[in-house]
Order: C-alpha cells, then sequence, then structure tokens
C-alpha cells in the first residue's frame, strides 16, 4: 500500500471531477475540492475512481459501448486518478 500522495489535475479535470462527484456521491464532494491541495490516500482515489466510473458507465458510452468523447475524458480521469 502506498502513502498519501497530491493529485494535479487540469483545472478542467478538476471541474469535470467535481461535477461527477457532486451526482453521484455527494458525501465524497470536499475530498474531491481537496484534490490538489492536500495529500490523498489510495483509498481516497478508489473512492473518487469509483464514482467516476459511474459516470463513464451511465454517461460516457455509445449505443456501442465504445466512449464518447465525454467518455474519453472520463477515461482519462480515472487514469490520472489511478497514477499518482
Amino acid at each position: 500500500m502506498t502513502g498519501p500522495s497530491r493529485l494535479g489535475l487540469a483545472d478542467n479535470m478538476l471541474l469535470l471531477l467535481q461535477q461527477t462527484i457532486e451526482h453521484h456521491e455527494p458525501e465524497l464532494l470536499s475530498l474531491a475540492r481537496s484534490v490538489g491541495k492536500l495529500p490523498l490516500t489510495e483509498a481516497d482515489r478508489e473512492a473518487l475512481r469509483g464514482a467516476v466510473l459511474s459516470e463513464f458507465l451511465g454517461s460516457g458510452l455509445d449505443s456501442g459501448d465504445e466512449p464518447t468523447p465525454y467518455g474519453l475524458e472520463l477515461e482519462r480521469l480515472i487514469d490520472a486518478l489511478g497514477h499518482c
């Protein structure tokens, strides 16, 4: 298990994260707002990734189960949350 780490995301990714969290896991909103400001544990990152994954599965795929442009943004966010 790794220790806490800071996650630097571009402003547009931070906004996407906060909007997604607000929609799927509002109890994690204070955590989402701390991204880039405070260290996140692996469990914190996994909780955020789970909410983004819910959004991806609900709104990020087309009728053929291929990622839409929005889905690709969500995939990048999921990757960023996992690689810090």
